[in-house]
């Protein structure tokens, strides 16, 4: 690990920075490597967090109660890579001082997405800009999201939390709680637009791609060169889908959204492309469970999960119907 080229001085000072940006994460690093007894400084998470590029798919959307026929709120998440490159391990934590979250990990100790106890969900889109560098320093998303989902209690603390954090990156985080509130917040490298709606608001509903949405952050799409053709596909097929059902949206219309492949819905083979769906979820944020389909969710089941399961590991046989076509 070259210390200096992540834009630290030494190690001391990366450790110290990623302890302030995410209060705890490095007692946890610590012990894991005193497990396999190595120093911290060997573990391959910080080269990747604080990476100086990288970029990512993904769909997400959220619906609030009075779009729904059961007047539940519901976040939808599909996570798009490929299957050489992730950790595909859906973790419970039940931490002390920390709020108990469920959510997929990444490099073990970062989070791509969850819910906690307090029914705070958080998850992310790629903004669709590769191969850029990036002028502001900071960790990547996963990293951000697991302060989050530990210390978060509600829409406005996660918000309030992020005007803290350094941002870089190009990507949008969905923010969702259990008083109908949600935001989607666009960042590109180190700018921030942040959208909210609520139980008053004209819209019930809202997602996020690979483009950006909001007014003041569509000029980074000229950055964009690679996908966003793809996302804007998959954008008309999220708005047809909920204006359909909308206001009797329900829980398994966005598992059908989620269950049909491109280019009618949002599920994806191109694995070998670093396009292929590893899992899917759906959020019922009002009850704090979610439902997971492990693999493209063509050819595999949907399971629900609490915050109270059993402790324990299971695994989970899944189907990766990997294409041998190009996006």
């Amino acid at each position: 690990m070259n210390i200096r080229k992540l834009g630290f001085k030494d190690f001391d000072t990366l450790w110290y920075y990623c302890e302030v940006c995410c209060p705890g994460i490095t007692d946890e690093i610590q012990g894991f490597a005193d497990e396999l007894n190595i120093s911290p400084q060997n573990m391959p998470f910080w080269n990747w967090t604080f990476a100086p590029s990288l970029g990512g798919g993904c769909s997400q959307l959220t619906v609030l109660s009075s779009a729904t026929q059961d007047q539940y709120i519901y976040a939808g998440r599909s996570y798009e890579w490929t299957h050489k490159e992730e950790d595909l391990k859906f973790f419970t934590n039940r931490i002390n001082g920390k709020a108990n979250h469920i959510g997929f990990s990444c490099l073990l100790f970062g989070r791509h997405d969850g819910i906690n106890e307090h029914g705070l969900v958080v998850s992310m889109s790629g903004g669709g800009i590769f191969r850029v560098s990036f002028k502001n320093r900071g960790p990547m998303f996963w990293l951000t999201i697991r302060a989050l989902l530990d210390q978060g209690t509600s829409v406005k603390t996660a918000l309030d939390l992020l005007e803290t954090l350094p941002m870089t990156g190009y990507l949008t985080f969905m923010l969702v709680d259990k008083t109908d509130c949600a935001a989607l917040v666009e960042v590109a490298d180190g700018s921030m637009s942040v959208k909210n709606i609520n139980r008053d608001s004209p819209e019930s509903y809202d997602f996020s791609l690979n483009h950006f949405r909001h007014p003041d952050m569509v000029k980074y799409n000229e950055l964009n060169v690679g996908i966003i053709h793809h996302s804007k596909i998959r954008e008309a097929i999220i708005n047809k889908s909920i204006e359909q059902h909308s206001p009797k949206m329900t829980k398994q219309n966005v598992q059908d959204l989620f269950a049909t492949l491109h280019p009618d819905g949002l599920c994806n083979h191109f694995y070998n492309d670093g396009f292929g769906t590893l899992w899917s979820m759906i959020f019922n944020v009002t009850e704090i469970s979610v439902d997971i389909c492990c693999g493209a969710p063509t050819h595999n089941a949907y399971h629900t999960y609490r915050l109270d399961d059993p402790i324990g590991v299971t695994p989970i046989p899944t189907i990766i119907p990997i294409t041998k076509a190009k996006l």
